[in-house]
C-alpha cells in the first residue's frame, strides 16, 4: 500500500512546534493595537407587553477580540429582579 507524502509546510510547522519554536500569531498584532478599546452603545427596548416598559441595556463591542457583551442596566426600586 502506497501513502502520499505529507504536505511539507504542515510538516515544517509540526517539527517547529515539537522543537518548542514559535509560530507567528496572526491575531496578536490586532490584539495589541486594540487592547482596552471598546465601542459602547446605550440601548432602550420599549416593551409593549402587559407588564413591559422601557428596559435599558449597554452593548459593549471589544475591538481586541471582536466579542460583544450585553448588560442590563437596573435602576433602584424598578420592581425587577436582576439576573
Amino acid at each position: 500500500m502506497k501513502q502520499n507524502p505529507p504536505d511539507m509546510a504542515e510538516h515544517k510547522n509540526y517539527i517547529e512546534v515539537m522543537l518548542k519554536g514559535g509560530r507567528p500569531n496572526k491575531n496578536l498584532h490586532s490584539f495589541l493595537d486594540n487592547d482596552r478599546k471598546i465601542l459602547s452603545f446605550a440601548i432602550v427596548w420599549s416593551d409593549k407587553s402587559y407588564d413591559g416598559g422601557d428596559k435599558f441595556y449597554r452593548l459593549n463591542y471589544f475591538l481586541s477580540d471582536n466579542t460583544i457583551e450585553v448588560k442590563e442596566i437596573q435602576t433602584p426600586n424598578n420592581g425587577c429582579y436582576p439576573f
